[in-house]
């Protein structure tokens, strides 16, 4: 990977355990036999051992989202839907190391906590931008946890759950040019 990868979020969660989520301070991650298979599941020059993931030291979860929301360079959105009771965030360009991503997937992994049993949701980090089709991480939340998956490759994510990624990423773009052509 040598360009910015993007990050896309759909998750089935009632709004009043995301305003919990979001009031909560970051938990250090547990590194579980899920972390080490996925890890050894990456394609990479130089792997380093998975010993130690880096928590967000921000206050609250809340404030995690709005430091990625209020960096332009990042295309990042953060949305609620009420109606479906699905939680959207979206960030265009967010990394493209591997190392980097580690604490945003244990953040994401820590939120499957709050979820109920028949919430379900994804989160996935994959090269939307530059048409790579490659695919950095794919987390699966059901059953109150959250799995980091081998999925390696656009092709094996649920097609129209890439199509709604696909069009939420590409209207944060729009409205990045849009902001810029002014």
């Amino acid at each position: 990977m040598s360009e910015q990868c993007s990050l896309y979020v759909q998750i089935k969660i009632g709004e009043n355990k995301l305003a919990a989520f979001f009031e909560d301070k970051p938990q250090p991650p547990l590194i579980d036999n899920n972390w080490l298979l996925w890890w050894e599941s990456r394609a990479m020059y130089s792997k380093p051992s998975l010993t130690d993931i880096s928590t967000y030291s921000i206050p609250n979860n809340g404030a995690i989202i709005q430091e990625f929301v209020k960096d332009n360079r990042m295309g990042a959105y953060e949305n609620y839907d009420e109606e479906s009771g699905i939680w959207y965030l979206g960030i265009v360009f967010f990394s493209e190391n591997y190392t980097e991503i580690l604490p945003m997937l244990a953040w994401l992994k820590s939120l499957a906590s709050y979820l109920e049993e028949d919430e379900k949701g994804v989160a996935f980090i994959y090269d939307f931008y530059w048409g790579d089709d490659s695919v950095m991480a794919y987390l699966e939340f059901s059953d109150k946890e959250a799995l980091l998956m081998p999925t390696s490759h656009v092709s094996e994510i649920n097609p129209t759950i890439l199509a709604q990624a696909n069009q939420h990423l590409e209207s944060i773009v729009e409205e990045f040019q849009k902001r810029n052509e002014n």
